[in-house]
């Protein structure tokens, strides 16, 4: 009987041992994927599966309520043709790159002047990074009491030096010029301090060496500094580029895309034609044109950061 017990209880054992050999020779990978699984359902759950549904519902006409319908490419034409949807088009573009020249050049600047050894550094560097903490839209409601008609502080201003009162809803340079000083001012901070870092990492070494040479002023900084610092300016160009084209708040809130739709850009049109048009398809659409641009802005990212790396090389 003891002999049987034995002779059954072997397979259980051997089992044991063949999964033990196994676990020590997989440890390190099993370990891994136990790690990487909640992070993989996570990132497919909430990134990929949205995007796949948007590229779906970009191909359908849907009010969220009633039956979809497959339509294909009807919207990406209806897009193209609308000249409402090519003037949005031309806004994003215009003020996302106007941001951005701007925001890179004032941030390097600033970055410049905040890598001195100079008394208070670090509040000067907190005053200029502040705004880009703050909420979009708490700023955003700031900003209106500047500009409102009649009782803003703008308005206010101009009636007390004698001028006639300034109504951006009907002015369309100042409603484009506010949106984009008031997006530089919580942007810049995130330029200033990618470039302090950069600079931070660039060896004393290599600016003492140029010095002693004779180098000093724009000439230090346009053949040492801007040279070492071109994968830092590749990074933030890129980023700033996507930043620009999601800008959203401050349309929103503060001008709502007005006067005319010159201030509208793609991130307010498809919030307009989802939430209050109830055309789910045409939404789905612009943010798949966007999607698509951001690639390319993201793939040309990688292509400039790999040249650089082998130029330096």
């Amino acid at each position: 009987m003891e002999r049987t017990v034995a002779i059954q209880s072997a397979p259980a054992s051997s089992s044991r041992e063949r999964f033990g050999q196994f676990y020590s020779r997989h440890r390190q990978t099993m370990e891994a994927w136990i790690i990487l699984v909640p992070i993989l359902v996570y990132y497919v759950i909430f990134y990929v599966a949205p995007v796949v549904a948007n590229l779906f519902v970009s191909f359908i006409s849907w009010n969220g309520l009633k039956e979809a319908k497959w339509v294909g490419f009807a919207n990406f034409e209806k897009f193209i043709k609308t000249p409402l949807y090519m003037q949005v088009l031309a806004n994003t573009l215009f003020f996302a790159l106007t941001i951005l020249l701007i925001s890179a050049v004032l941030g390097f600047l600033v970055a410049l002047a905040l890598n001195e050894k100079v008394k208070g550094l670090g509040i000067y560097r907190t005053m200029w990074y502040v705004p880009t903490l703050t909420s979009a839209a708490v700023t955003a409601q700031v900003a209106n009491v500047f500009i409102a008609p009649g009782t803003g502080v703008i308005s206010s201003v101009m009636k007390s030096l004698g001028q006639p009162e300034l109504i951006w809803q009907i002015n369309v340079d100042f409603a484009r010029i506010f949106i984009i000083v008031f997006a530089i001012w919580r942007g810049v901070g995130g330029s200033m301090l990618l470039y302090l870092a950069g600079l931070q990492g660039i060896s004393t070494e290599v600016l003492d060496a140029a010095k002693v040479d004779g180098a000093s002023g724009w000439r230090l900084t346009r053949y040492i500094i801007l040279p070492l610092l071109r994968p830092m300016t590749v990074f933030v160009l890129v980023t700033g580029l996507i930043g620009g084209f999601q800008i959203f708040e401050p349309i929103l809130l503060i001008t709502n895309g007005q006067p005319g739709n010159t201030t509208n850009v793609m991130m307010t049109q498809i919030y307009k034609d989802a939430f209050q048009n109830q055309d789910f398809g045409m939404a789905a659409t612009q943010a798949t044109i966007m999607l698509l641009i951001l690639l390319w802005a993201s793939f040309l990212n990688l292509r400039l950061m790999g040249q650089t790396s082998v130029d330096e090389g």
